[in-house]
């Protein structure tokens, strides 16, 4: 509920018209046992972050992301400098506004640009949140549900260190165990930043990415905020000259959806 009003509140100054308040279950099958999934919070043991060597970027580190990578198109493979841009619009229950969003790898993973309803806000891994002006607690949120929801940040989080876990295996959407389930299966990651380079952590430092085992592709991000769970469903998978993405990020709060990003363009203008 306190994301909810907050960004209630937000949306109603005259002065403020960005769209900044996206603040921001399930059983696994393993043979015979159902295994409930685990939560972003939970404490974790892993060997460590893994980190990139040399002055080259692998990432090939984490063997999902690796493999998610390789659904992705040519973007993640052979160069640490391709320029992504998303085009499309923020939409809540109380407005809509267009969002331009640039993503530009480099050796630290990327750093990204964004403008909405014509604001210039950006993140990158040595300064974290930036803008001309001082952000409010709504607009670095904003920029961590942009930037740290998406496949590209699952892809690219082990170049400053984060550590990956997988924790749950062909896990499924329902409780019950049914025999004549269809549904979707998921290989759960967890993704915690707490080790990772102290300019690069996002406010909330875990996070679950739900993959999903028959597509590959990345099906839904949860992580939590002051003991509140969000949960961002990525949608509308679609391939425009190669490049693979979701047209469409939810994110929801306690089943209500607080925010939807639809992506309307997407170039890679480093490409002819």
């Amino acid at each position: 509920m306190y994301f909810h009003r907050s960004l209630s509140i937000l949306l109603l100054l005259p002065t403020l018209l960005v769209v900044i308040g996206g603040l921001a279950v399930l059983g696994a099958r393993k043979e015979t046992e159902v295994q409930a999934p685990p939560s972003p919070a939970q404490r974790i043991t892993n060997h460590g972050p893994a980190r990139a060597v040399s002055g080259y970027r692998n990432l090939s580190l984490q063997p999902e992301a690796a493999k998610l990578s390789a659904r992705m198109g040519q973007r993640f493979i052979g160069t640490d400098s391709d320029v992504a841009v998303l085009i499309g619009e923020v939409s809540t229950n109380e407005t809509r506004v267009p969002v331009r969003v640039v993503r530009r790898q480099d050796k630290r993973g990327e750093s990204v640009e964004l403008t909405a309803n014509g604001k210039p806000l950006a993140w990158s891994p040595s300064q974290n949140s930036m803008a001309k002006s001082p952000l409010s607690e709504f607009e670095r949120s904003f920029i961590e549900r942009i930037v740290f929801d998406s496949a590209d940040e699952f892809i690219l989080a082990q170049l400053r260190g984060a550590s990956y876990q997988v924790v749950g295996k062909n896990v499924r959407a329902d409780r019950g165990g049914a025999d004549n389930y269809d549904g979707p299966l998921w290989t759960i990651v967890r993704v915690s930043h707490s080790s990772a380079d102290s300019d690069a952590k996002p406010e909330s430092p875990t996070r679950l990415y739900y993959i999903n085992s028959r597509t590959g592709l990345l099906d839904k991000v949860i992580t939590e905020v002051r003991g509140e769970e969000i949960v961002a469903t990525l949608d509308g998978w679609i391939t425009v000259n190669g490049e693979t993405f979701p047209s469409i990020v939810r994110w929801s709060n306690g089943g209500r959806q607080i925010m939807e990003f639809k992506v309307i363009t997407f170039v890679r203008p480093n490409v002819k």
